[in-house]
Order: structure tokens, then sequence, then C-alpha cells
């Protein structure tokens, strides 16, 4: 397992790959990204994908909510860190971050931001439970949401969702996120610090 961190990667490429399938894994070992994320399958596909990730150099988060026949708690927590070995997992319960890290993973808060009483949930939450960056959903939020997001957590921030222009990307970058996480794989291949 990696002990790079994930600003270090995106700092490098600071668009992440966002994989859905055995196919989508295969490209984005290919592409330049330098973080994937794996959205769902079941047990050992993921550790497979996860092997074939590593092979290539990427650091690899498993998010566990959308990972197939794997509790969604700390047992599940465990399966993944002894089985599938990725380097870190992406959980929208924010008692798992402690779990997460005990495994010696990275541990990836996403939350979900629809309005000002999520906004204000998800800022109270990551600050209680630190994790090493959130995700906000819907990627495509007004700049100011993001800014102020990163201004009052002081945590790494990745868009996710819903980003699927370079102009979207350059205007999450712009508000401070650190990295775009897309499911597109035209983006995946975006020139490196694109919008930095």
């Amino acid at each position: 397992m990696s002990n790079r961190t994930i600003q270090e990667a995106l700092a490098k490429h600071p668009i992440i790959a966002a994989v859905h399938s055995k196919q989508d894994a295969e490209i984005a070992a290919q592409s330049p990204c330098m973080v994937v994320f794996l959205l769902g399958g079941k047990l050992f596909e993921v550790k497979e994908m996860v092997d074939r990730l590593h092979e290539k150099g990427k650091l690899v988060f498993v998010h566990l909510d959308l990972a197939e026949g794997i509790a969604k708690d700390a047992s599940g927590v465990q399966i993944v860190d002894e089985i599938v070995r990725p380097d870190g997992v992406i959980t929208t319960k924010n008692n798992l971050v402690r779990v997460i890290r005990e495994h010696g993973m990275l541990a990836a808060l996403r939350c979900f931001i629809m309005d000002g009483q999520s906004y204000r949930k998800a800022v109270q939450v990551s600050g209680n439970v630190s994790p090493d960056f959130v995700e906000v959903m819907p990627g495509i939020l007004p700049g100011n949401v993001i800014a102020e997001f990163c201004r009052e957590t002081g945590i790494a921030v990745v868009a996710g969702g819903l980003v699927r222009s370079a102009v979207e990307a350059n205007q999450a970058f712009a508000a401070g996120a650190q990295g775009i996480s897309t499911s597109e794989h035209a983006l995946w291949a975006l020139p490196l610090g694109m919008g930095r």
C-alpha cells in the first residue's frame, strides 16, 4: 500500500478517474490520472481492479458504500483492508473515518450539499472527524460554496459529480478544490495542473 498523500498525487494530476467497471478501470490504468475512485463492484472484482491500478502506480480509493457484498460498517472496513488493500476508503458515514485510519488507510468523507442546512452539517461533520479529504457533491456547486467550505474546514476538497467539461473543472479549481472526480474519460487526460 502506498504512503503517498492525496495532496501529493493531486499535485501531479488533479483529475481523479471515477470508475464504475473493470473496463473503466483499465482505461484509468492507462490514463495520466494519479488517483482512482472505485465506485462499485463485487469484493474480488474490486480487489482485481485495485491490484491492476496499483501495478500502474495509481493511488486507489474504494467507495465502501457502493461496493457490493461488503458491510457498510467497521467489519466492512476490516474486510476491505485485509482483502482488497486499497490506499483509502470513501464513505458517507462520518463514524467510519476513525476506523479507516486505524487500519492505516486514507479516509475520504463524501458529503452531499443540497442547501444551507446540508452545507452546515457537512462543515460540522468534516471538522469533527478530520478526514484526509472531503469529496463534495455535486462538484458543480457555485464556486463561492466550495471556497467557503475550504476556508471554514481547512480540509482538502475534491469536487465530484456532474463535472463534465474543462470549464466546470476549472471553476472548481478556481474555487479551491484540489481535485475533480469524474467518470468522463475525456477529462481524465486533461493537461497537468490545468486551471491552477
